[in-house]
């Protein structure tokens, strides 16, 4: 866990540059699609517009956080395993030949990250659109259930990122349970600790977010409190969750993995 952090820690400007550039540009496309939405439905009742807002943010952060987080993914494996140097652009395009990881990245979420996504948001529309079967849970259960299924499945599958990134084997999923065999416990537990100091800022956001009644009299502090600065916040996150991961990923990568040099004269 350390490791990992200290990884980060060599490059951190860069990183946080590449983090507050990709939270904004989400933040602005999460606005230009609200916007959309409102226009759209703008007869529909209370309940379904509340929905449709909260899918469009789905789908919309979800896109984002797939493309950044690749590209915030790739630069930080190849910072770490290669030694090149990571730059804030890097974080704004796939160069060519990087779509395999995209789309190994995209398989990554959706069998760690589709099932707890889906019941949480599921939980949020519940009330507005009348759903008495399906889960009505808080938010901090919501929290908490989200990252438990998600630190609890990526060993299943997170070793074949950089399988994809740096090797060519016919099967990364397959390669990358081979590679774990034995440590995915060790991986959870070093998951678990990597993520803890961004799960206290969660939590500290979440509580800001609850201490915003005050500014219900002043609307102008209240939108760049709650819609700029914790929304920016809550996706800065996500993107620093990544980051961390990556760099937990790269660590283990590099224990567990013969180095073949054939394959690092590649990105020489």
């Amino acid at each position: 866990m350390l490791e990992a952090y200290w990884h980060v820690g060599r490059h951190v400007l860069t990183y946080v540059a590449q983090i507050l550039v990709l939270s904004a540009v989400t933040w602005f496309v999460l606005i230009a699609m609200n916007i959309v939405v409102s226009l759209l439905l703008v007869r529909a009742s209370v309940g379904v517009q509340l929905a449709a807002q909260q899918f469009v943010y789905v789908i919309a952060v979800v896109t984002v956080l797939l493309l950044g987080g690749t590209a915030i993914f790739i630069d930080c494996q190849r910072a770490i395993v290669l030694g090149l140097t990571p730059a804030i652009g890097h974080a704004l395009k796939l160069r060519p030949g990087e779509t395999r990881v995209l789309r190994a990245v995209c398989i990554y979420w959706l069998i760690v990250h589709l099932v707890p996504t889906l019941v949480v948001n599921t939980s949020y529309v519940a009330v507005p659109l009348q759903l008495d079967w399906a889960p009505q849970l808080p938010v901090p259960a919501n929290f908490a259930f989200y990252w438990a299924w998600v630190l609890a499945t990526a060993p299943l599958v997170v070793m074949s990122l950089p399988i994809v990134l740096f090797e060519s084997a016919p099967s990364p999923l397959a390669a990358g349970r081979q590679r774990l065999d034995g440590n995915g416990s060790r991986m959870f537990v070093a998951g678990a600790l990597a993520f803890a100091p961004l799960a206290v800022v969660e939590i500290g956001i979440y509580l800001l977010r609850s201490a915003i009644g005050s500014f219900d009299n002043d609307p102008a502090l209240f939108w760049l409190v709650d819609v700029v600065l914790i929304n920016i916040l809550q996706i800065a996150t996500s993107f620093a969750a990544i980051l961390v991961m990556s760099a937990l990923v790269a660590a283990a990568y590099l224990r567990l993995s013969p180095r073949i040099e054939s394959v690092y004269r590649v990105f020489d």
